[in-house]
C-alpha cells in the first residue's frame, strides 16, 4: 500500500487513507470522524535544523522523457500499426486483405452524420470493422480515386439514428499500405491528429509534449511531495521511546476492514484480494502492520509538535481553514459540515495541519 504521509485520518477510501489535511487535497470522509483516534506513546522530536526541502520541483530528465516516449510509441504502434504507402499499388484495384488508407464522409439524407467521417483511416478490407456494404463496395475500386458507395446499416446496429438506414459514403482511397515496423514523423503526425486531436507534427515535437506533460505533473505534485518528505525526515530523526500496540492495531484494523469491504464488493475472498494486491495474505498483513506503524509515528510527531509549539486555532484562523476544508469536502453550509465531522475533529485536523506547515517552514532550502 502506498504510504501517503501527511496527517492521515482513520477511514480508508479507495486504497488510501482519507486525509483531513488540506495539503493532500484527498477530501473528507465522514466515516469514523466522530471518534478519531489520538495516539499515545512517547516521542522525542528530532531537531528542526536537520530538515531540508527543495525550492522547486525536480526537473524532468532526458532519460525520463525518452522512457515515456518509447513506451508511448510502443503503445501507439500496437494499437495503430504504421502502414505506409505502397507506391507499386497506386492505380491498381482494391482487393480483399488490402490495408487501404482512406478519407471518408458518410451522409444520411444528404447530411453528414456524427461519427461517419474520418481522414487518413487505415481499413483492412474483409476485417468487418466497417459495415459490410461499405467494405465490399470498395473491392475493385481504383487506388487514388474518390467514389460514392451506398451502404445500409444493419437492423441491429447500436445507433438508433442509423440502424437499418441507407447512407452514402464518399470515400477517397489514398493508398494501399504496407507495414513499417518503426514509427516516423509522418506516422506520429497522422496518429496524433486523427486519434488524439493533437497538432503534434514530428517525433521531436512528441518528445517535447511528453516533457511538458511530465514536468507539469511534477510541478503539480511538488507541494504534496515536499510536505510528505519533510514529515518523513522528522519521523526518521525522532526517537520513539514507546509506540503503543493499541495505536498500531487501530490503524491496521482500519486497513483490514477496508480490504474486507473491497473483497465483498467484488465478490472475492480477502485472501484473493491480498494475493492480487500484495502477492499473498501474509504479505498483505506485513504491509498493513508496517504502514500502520508508520502512520502512528507520523501522528505522534505532529501531535508532539502541537504540544511543543503550543499550537492553537484562533477564531479567525478557524474561519480561514474551515473554508478550505469545506471547499475540499464540497460543502457549502458550515453548520452542516461541522455536524457531520464535529468541531473537535476539525480542530484536531487544523492543529496537525499547522504543525506540518511549521515543519516545512523550518526546513532549509537545499537548492
Amino acid at each position: 500500500m502506498k504510504k501517503l504521509g501527511i496527517v492521515l485520518l482513520v477511514a480508508l477510501a479507495m486504497l488510501s487513507l482519507a486525509a483531513c489535511n488540506k495539503k493532500k487535497g484527498n477530501g473528507f470522509t465522514e466515516t469514523e470522524a466522530t471518534k478519531f483516534h489520538v495516539c499515545g506513546g512517547t516521542v522525542e522530536l528530532g531537531s528542526y535544523d536537520l530538515l531540508t526541502k527543495p525550492s522547486k520541483a525536480a526537473q524532468v530528465t532526458d532519460e525520463e522523457v525518452e522512457e515515456s516516449f518509447q513506451s508511448e510509441l510502443k503503445n501507439m504502434l500496437a494499437e495503430f500499426p504504421n502502414y505506409v504507402r505502397d507506391e507499386s499499388r497506386d492505380g491498381t484495384e482494391v482487393q480483399t486483405g488490402d490495408i487501404i488508407n482512406i478519407d471518408f464522409v458518410g451522409k444520411l439524407d444528404g447530411e453528414a452524420f456524427s461519427g461517419g467521417s474520418a481522414k487518413a483511416y487505415d481499413l483492412e478490407i474483409g476485417s468487418k470493422t466497417f459495415i459490410e456494404d461499405l467494405e465490399n463496395g470498395l473491392i475493385g475500386k481504383t487506388v487514388g480515386e474518390t467514389v460514392d458507395i451506398e451502404a445500409t446499416f444493419p437492423e441491429d446496429y447500436n445507433n438508433e439514428q442509423l440502424k437499418g438506414k441507407t447512407t452514402v459514403f464518399t470515400v477517397t482511397i489514398n493508398y494501399v499500405g504496407q507495414l513499417k515496423e518503426e514509427a516516423d514523423d509522418a506516422y506520429v503526425k497522422r496518429i496524433a491528429e486523427n486519434m488524439y486531436g493533437s497538432d503534434i507534427e514530428s517525433m521531436d515535437a512528441m518528445r517535447q509534449a511528453i516533457r511538458e506533460s511530465l514536468q507539469a505533473s511534477k510541478d503539480e505534485s511538488f507541494e504534496d511531495d515536499m510536505f510528505n518528505d519533510v514529515l518523513d525526515q522528522m519521523v526518521k530523526n525522532s526517537n520513539f521511546v514507546t509506540i503503543l500496540d493499541e495505536d498500531v492495531e487501530y490503524y491496521a484494523n482500519d486497513m483490514i476492514q477496508y480490504y474486507t469491504s473491497l473483497a465483498s464488493y467484488y465478490g472475492m475472498s480477502l485472501e484473493d484480494v491480498a494475493a492480487t494486491l500484495f502477492g499473498s495474505y501474509d504479505d498483505m498483513m506485513n504491509t498493513v502492520e508496517e504502514d500502520a506503524k508508520e502512520y502512528v509515528k507520523q501522528y505522534m510527531v505532529l501531535q508532539e509538535i502541537v504540544k511543543k509549539e503550543n499550537i492553537t486555532i484562533s477564531d479567525e484562523k478557524y474561519k480561514e481553514m474551515i473554508a478550505d476544508y469545506m471547499k475540499t469536502a464540497q460543502y457549502s453550509d458550515q453548520t452542516e459540515f461541522e455536524n457531520a465531522y464535529t468541531k473537535s475533529y476539525l480542530l484536531y485536523c487544523m492543529k496537525n495541519d499547522l504543525a506540518l506547515e511549521l515543519l516545512v517552514e523550518k526546513a532549509k532550502v537545499t537548492d
